[in-house]
């Protein structure tokens, strides 16, 4: 249900729950009026919720995936991520590290959990599709594009996360 809201709200999160509800339930027998919670919450309330229930749940089964996706990092590719991160959030012209991190453990648990053969394809095919809601919304697209390193497969996507969440 939670990603039904998500994906019925990109356009207006913003839109009352209680407001919602009594779109898609005009004809239902049901007074949602009377259910006072619903008056202080919007669809972005929601939103938030499952993308924290989410993130807690990727952090105990990212670590699952299949061999074929940890492959190591080559220095040059340590030394491209640290070329185009900030791991202070000081520099406003780098990804910051969290938020990489971030959009990394997004992709690994919504596509590396399962059995998939993209391993060798380039991760920023995935990275920089930005209609799969990797990011969070405040980052800006054109940094994304303009940094993200080209050097990285899909393979090297759980190492990525790991190295930079140790840098952090």
């Amino acid at each position: 249900m939670l990603c039904f809201i998500k994906e019925l709200s990109i356009k207006n999160n913003n839109i009352l729950i209680l407001d919602f509800v009594d779109q898609w339930l005009k004809l239902a027998k049901y007074n949602i009026a009377s259910i006072d919670i619903l008056k202080e919450f919007s669809l972005k309330h929601i939103i938030a919720f499952y993308e924290l229930i989410e993130e807690q749940v990727a952090n105990s089964t990212i670590h699952n995936i299949d061999d074929k996706f940890k492959i190591p990092l080559m220095q040059q590719m340590k030394d491209s991520i640290n070329k185009v991160v900030s791991y202070n959030s000081q520099n406003q012209q780098l990804i910051p590290a969290k938020v990489l991190a971030l959009a990394l453990k997004r992709f690994i648990y919504r596509f590396l959990l399962v059995n998939s053969n993209i391993e060798n394809q380039n991760l920023n095919t995935y990275i920089l599709d930005f209609t799969l809601d990797l990011w969070a919304s405040d980052i800006k697209q054109e940094l994304i594009e303009k940094l993200f390193p080209t050097c990285l497969l899909v393979s090297h996507a759980y190492n990525a996360y790991t190295f930079i969440v140790n840098e952090i």
